[in-house]
């Protein structure tokens, strides 16, 4: 099957679809699981299938340092290398890269020192702080051997290609929430360039036939900056549109962001919310307009002993909690994950107290059976026109 994207329904703004790629499909709404290093955290790839996990997203950054994209390309890519049975991304390492510079940014607005990386120009040698970012690339130090690194918007497309995904995101900064609005400004003027550069390098390596590229809407909490943004980007020929940079404080400022946005990006092609995945936030999301999303909350709360599950505060249930003690029930009813079809309450209270990894291993894969099983329910809802109503239930059960 062709690489393509078909919308099936509508409901509003939401709709329900299919990602086609050539390792599979993805039904929209969708969800990618957290696989940064080329592994979910606490279970492996044939559980995470077998509770409807559809994709998953893995990160360069990470991958180019460890195992690096030389042996990912010689075990026949991600799919075969970590023997995932579905789709793939890759997200371009920027988030993860820049994160780094954070601390240099807060320093440079509190006036303790000047950022030594000019507007324009190549970085050479090795920085002297975490990052140095000019208009060529970001040049990093590796966090496993100090070694020096440049990730340029065209270097990072050939990473992309060489790890072997089915969807792919441009080299992007992602900018702090509390900069100054002339720093969120000179930033998404620069990832406008970053992404013509993405486009024109994903083109000149031939990727177009199996590899999607999506662009990605920047500007922070400025409107103007990203209805400008919104324009350039939704006006390159990208696969898809994703929705990053910083998004605000509370979940009405990500609301306004996302409305804002949508109606400069082309209706036809998918649109993906950068790092969201709560379940209030995934039926939020969908009524204004996303396809899918991706987010490590359901992996990573299960290392805190936590359970998704309705009708408990922020959706969770803390199992190591004294009231898990001695309940016999599963965590969730009807539920057919490992967790709940085999195992009380009780026992992974202990499992969690005891600091097992069963544990955790079971309180993960519940935490993406419940997600893709909600996904599974707003699918149907927007089928039958009814998402505003399953939207009621699940904020009531909140």
């Amino acid at each position: 099957m062709p690489l393509q994207f078909e919308i099936t329904a509508e409901d509003g703004w939401a709709r329900t679809g299919v990602i086609h790629t050539a390792h599979g499909d993805l039904r929209t709404p969708g969800f990618f699981g957290v696989a940064t290093k080329a592994a979910l955290k606490g279970l492996d790839a044939a559980t995470a299938s077998a509770v409807g996990l559809e994709a998953v997203i893995c990160n360069s950054y990470h991958l180019s340092l460890q195992p690096g994209p030389e042996a990912v390309a010689r075990a026949g890519g991600l799919h075969r290398f970590m023997k995932w049975p579905g789709v793939v991304a890759t997200d371009s390492g920027g988030f993860q890269i820049f994160s780094l510079r954070f601390g240099q940014v807060a320093d440079e607005i509190k006036g303790r020192r000047r950022l030594p990386a000019p507007a324009h120009g190549s970085p050479r040698g090795a920085p002297g702080d975490a990052v140095r970012l000019t208009e060529e690339g970001a040049l990093f130090r590796s966090y496993l051997d100090g070694s020096t690194r440049l990730f340029t918007p065209e270097s990072n497309m050939a990473l992309q290609r060489d790890l072997g995904a089915d969807l792919l995101f441009c080299l992007d900064e992602c900018t702090p929430l509390h900069v100054p609005r002339s720093y969120t400004e000179a930033a998404t003027e620069r990832n406008l360039r970053w992404a013509r550069r993405c486009l024109d390098g994903y083109r000149e390596l031939g990727m177009e036939e199996r590899q999607g590229l999506f662009g990605i809407v920047h500007g922070g909490v400025y409107p103007e900056l990203r209805e400008r943004s919104a324009r350039a980007i939704g006006g390159m020929s990208f696969f898809g549109f994703g929705i990053g940079d910083c998004l605000g404080e509370t979940k009405e400022d990500w609301y306004r962001v996302v409305d804002q946005v949508r109606p400069h990006l082309p209706a036809d092609r998918p649109r993906h919310l950068l790092g969201v995945g709560e379940p209030d936030d995934l039926v939020e999301g969908v009524l204004r307009g996303i396809d899918t999303f991706d987010c490590a909350m359901p992996t990573r709360i299960a290392r805190h002993g936590q359970a998704l599950v309705y009708g408990r505060p922020r959706y969770r249930l803390h199992v190591g909690g004294a009231a898990c003690r001695y309940d016999e029930a599963p965590i969730e009813e009807g539920c057919p994950c490992t967790a709940c079809a085999r195992f009380s309450r009780s026992y992974l209270h202990h499992l969690t107290k005891a600091g097992e990894l069963l544990g955790i291993s079971l309180l993960a894969e519940h935490n993406l059976c419940f997600t893709t099983r909600l996904l599974d329910r707003v699918r149907t809802a927007i089928a039958a026109g009814a998402l505003a109503d399953l939207r009621a239930e699940i904020l009531a059960s909140h």
